[in-house]
């Protein structure tokens, strides 16, 4: 029974020690896409515009004729304007409109998601590359090696930095653009209507 036991301990030894190297790996790679996530939300926030009612109003006089919005702005506008000279009627253009509003909902919630993810994995490989140089740290103590315990320790606390650093960061840009979405979707709206009604009537 005491050699089951020991072969059990030996086999999770070993698995832990397979998982360090890919648990670095991910935290390092989700370190990278944080800052890189980071830097095009800073440029975001930099030149992100601010709509006002009126200024909605004005996009939509001008409509098709506007320049300077946000890539998902100008794209939005482009298919409204395919959907008003491919529809009869404002009933077949709103429910077009209506589709078109659903496609960017989810394109736009896609964008959120990604950095979503690195918020669940960051403390998690974070924890994990804490916890698994603690095995080695320990048996190190235990030999009396204690220049070993502190690398043991000095990885461990690095990794615990990084999954938090990482996760910190894609929650901030997670929390604003999830906020600044929902509010390009309601003016999306509010310009759509507002366009279908000039071009239609009503």
């Amino acid at each position: 029974m005491a050699s089951v036991a020991t072969a059990i301990t030996k086999a999770l030894y070993v698995v832990m020690e397979l998982l360090f190297y890919p648990t670095v790996v991910l935290l390092l790679l989700s370190l990278a896409y944080s800052l890189m996530e980071l830097a095009i939300f800073l440029r975001e926030v930099a030149y992100r515009p601010r709509f006002t009612r009126k200024d909605l109003e004005q996009i939509a006089e001008k409509f098709p004729d506007v320049k300077r919005l946000p890539p998902h702005f100008s794209e939005f506008l482009r298919r409204v304007e395919q959907i008003v000279e491919k529809s009869d009627s404002a009933d077949e253009a709103s429910l077009r409109v209506e589709k078109e509003l659903e496609n960017l909902e989810n394109f736009l919630a896609s964008k959120v998601s990604r950095t979503r993810i690195i918020v669940r994995l960051g403390p998690m490989l974070g924890l994990m590359g804490t916890l698994i140089p603690l095995g080695p740290g320990l048996e190190q103590l235990a030999k009396g090696n204690i220049s070993g315990l502190a690398t043991s320790l000095i990885t461990a606390f690095a990794t615990t930095v990084v999954g938090l650093a990482s996760a910190g960061a894609c929650y901030v840009i997670t929390l604003f653009r999830s906020r600044w979405y929902r509010k390009d979707v309601s003016d999306l709206e509010f310009l759509a209507e507002t366009i279908l009604q000039r071009e239609f009537g009503g």
